[in-house]
């Protein structure tokens, strides 16, 4: 979608223009204002259905309604939802995560109002008839652009009925987007069919989590239905419409919303929370009320469904691969892969901005702060590059390691984090002046010393190297154009895999797996660790998968911590999070030299790694750390706001909550 965002300014010069000379209303109001009832005048409906232009720049707002980690109205006041899982710690202070979700204080009835916001907001601040305060956006504003456009696109005379039935069925995916993103927060969320009038407010009830996704995924099978909707953009369209959804979007997201659903979380003999109060339990808002393997059938059906679909299209969307067998080459296509726009693996890439840069608040400002912290435990889960798993906590505190333990890993580790590697290309270090991550080394961002390595690693992902142009830095974070993939093709093989593995089909789970590393040059997973018994071991497979997605997906719409809830993953929301103190050593290996590196002397080879416990040192214990006991299951579901529930429509609270 590289021209949506300005074709969305041309449209509202152009619709300034008109409403001038023609008088149509009294105040030219924009984003969701937009489409609010201007004093004395009809709906500005009329105006919007009266002419294809307008009309468009309805279904760019839809898209703008698209997910992503780091918008401002999604963001946990700076913080980012991957920090409560255990990839990332946030040392910021001020973000939500520090005051609210690290302290345990959250509740039902702070989780919305002021600035503070829970993971995700099911109401806008002031009601669903407060519309235009994108603040804190809920679900609810981009439910009513969709309704309004289906409900409505019959009423322009400019469009072809091919054209309409386009704009509908991408509506459409969006809408089941919408939902997904209020399932995986809140559970079963109130059908709404229909676009908001005026002070009208939510009436229906909640519905149950089973009939919430029926929905979701009716929306997407009408779009896969759809004959006006391409399979793909074309290549010849793709620098213009880059990032609107396809009917690939369609089929991929139907798998994506199925493999949530029939994941431990709604998909159990038990519910996730026994806490009162129950009454969604009861009411099956926030499980199905059993375990049933045909769901994750159903998952299996349906990406078999998608590719099946994609190979009768040319196998269109596909990973992307490298061009070069090495290092550099697998990063790159890492890279390209995650964060470039307008390439064949993206299957829904929402762009929220053209550059990321660096005093962007999220994540690179932040970052500078102490955000977004990668974890020791992160850094483990990457293998070596052979393919074989982490092994290198044997050489933790020896003086001197017997090995470099960040040489000769997984690429996907250095696209994701900075680490202690010779040569290791980050704005003002080259092979003359490598990173120093050691306690005492150099470490500059922009010419100055931040807190963005409190853990040991800074994070690399999305960030890169920072140093914007604008900024007068060297580095290359704005050189680009850049997307958040909320669907791609290595998470449709890495859900592929997981419902294979749950369906009992152990060696074509691995099928899937194997496909993803060998992206980046891994050999496949049951070879080079054949003590987990993976072709056999269901258990282990899954907890691989699970290790996959972290190294693959992290940071990408909080890949990890979703993961985590959905598994009901209680150990690692518990567990102390470590950090690592990098020590250079002597020459003689035996003594630790605390300084920079003087580019006169030899780089040092010689090193020290000496985890620790992060609760030691952090401004921001989490409330667990100390008291495992303390954890409730209730936070793997968001609360909702008491003044909802109170207005009686059938709106339950989720367990745990008051």
């Amino acid at each position: 979608m590289k021209n949506i965002y300005s074709l969305k300014k041309k449209n509202l010069i152009l619709m300034i223009s008109i409403f001038l000379f023609a008088g149509c209303v009294d105040e030219l109001k924009f984003a969701d204002s937009f489409l609010e009832k201007a004093e004395g005048e009809d709906m500005n409906e009329e105006v919007i259905f009266s002419k294809k232009i307008y009309t468009e720049y309805l279904l760019w707002q839809c898209y703008e309604g698209l997910y992503t980690p780091f918008k401002s109205c999604y963001t946990l006041n700076a913080g980012s939802m991957e920090s409560l899982g255990d990839l990332m710690h946030s040392e910021l202070g001020w973000d939500d995560l520090g005051r609210l979700f690290y302290t345990g204080n959250l509740t039902a009835a702070n989780a919305n109002p002021g600035w503070v916001q829970s993971r995700f907001a099911f109401i806008s601040q002031g009601g669903i008839q407060n519309m235009s305060n994108t603040s804190k956006r809920s679900i609810w504003n981009c439910v009513r652009d969709c309704h309004l456009l289906i409900d409505n696109i019959h009423r322009v005379p400019d469009m072809t009925a091919a054209e309409k039935a386009r704009y509908t069925a991408e509506s459409k995916v969006i809408l089941a987007a919408k939902y997904f993103d209020g399932i995986r927060h809140f559970g079963g969320l109130p059908i709404v069919d229909h676009a908001f009038k005026g002070d009208e407010q939510l009436s229906e009830g909640r519905s149950s989590i089973a009939g919430t996704v029926e929905y979701a995924v009716s929306l997407l099978d009408d779009a896969i239905g759809e004959p006006a909707l391409p399979w793909n953009i074309p290549d010849s369209e793709i620098a213009t419409w880059a990032g609107r959804v396809t009917k690939g979007s369609a089929a991929a997201l139907k798998a994506k919303i199925l493999h949530f659903a029939a994941s431990p979380i709604f998909n159990n003999d038990t519910p996730y929370c026994t806490e009162g109060p129950q009454e969604a339990v009861d009411k099956l808002h926030v499980w199905y009320g059993d375990y049933d393997k045909q769901r994750w059938l159903d998952v299996v059906e349906a990406c078999e469904r998608f590719f099946e679909m994609n190979d009768n299209n040319g196998g269109y969307y596909q990973l992307i691969q490298a061009t070069s067998l090495t290092e550099d080459g697998y990063r790159k296509a890492f890279r390209d892969a995650y964060r470039a726009r307008g390439n064949r693996e993206k299957l829904i890439e929402v762009h929220d901005r053209v550059y990321m840069k660096e005093w962007d608040q999220a994540p690179a400002n932040v970052w500078h702060s102490g955000a977004s912290a990668a974890t020791l435990d992160w850094m483990e889960m990457f293998p070596w590059a052979d393919g074989k798993n982490f092994d290198g906590q044997k050489y933790y505190n020896q003086r001197p390691a017997q090995i470099n333990i960040f040489e000769n890993r997984d690429p996907r580790l250095y696209e994701s984090m900075v680490v202690q590697k010779q040569n290791y290309k980050y704005q003002y270090y080259d092979s003359g002046n490598p990173v120093q991550l050691w306690v005492g080394g150099e470490f500059q961002v922009s010419g100055n010393t931040y807190a963005c390595k409190p853990h040991g690693f800074p994070t690399y992902k999305f960030v890169l190297d920072l140093g914007s142009d604008d900024q007068g830095g060297m580095g290359t974070i704005d050189d680009e154009p850049v997307q958040v993939s909320y669907l791609r093709m290595a998470e449709m093989h890495l859900i592929y895999a997981e419902a294979l593995a749950e369906s009992g089909r152990n060696v074509d789970a691995l099928t899937q797996v194997n496909k993803v590393r060998s992206r980046v040059g891994l050999a496949n997973l049951e070879v080079k660790n054949p003590e987990l018994s993976l072709t056999s071991d269901k258990d282990n497979l899954i907890k691989e998968i699970l290790r996959e997605r972290a190294c693959e997906l992290a940071f990408e719409c909080e890949s990890r911590f979703h993961d985590m809830n959905r598994r009901l993953l209680k150990d690692d929301f518990t567990k102390r999070l470590r950090g690592l103190k990098i020590y250079r050593l002597n020459d003689a290996g035996d003594e630790r030299v605390e300084r920079p590196w003087d580019s006169s002397e030899p780089f040092p080879t010689k090193f020290e790694y000496v985890p620790y416990d992060i609760a030691t040192e952090s401004s921001n214990p989490r409330f667990v750390w100390n008291n495992p006991a303390a954890w409730s299951n209730k936070w793997i579901l968001a609360p909702l706001p008491p003044e909802e529930i109170n207005k009686n429509y059938g709106l339950t609270q989720n367990p745990g909550w008051y």
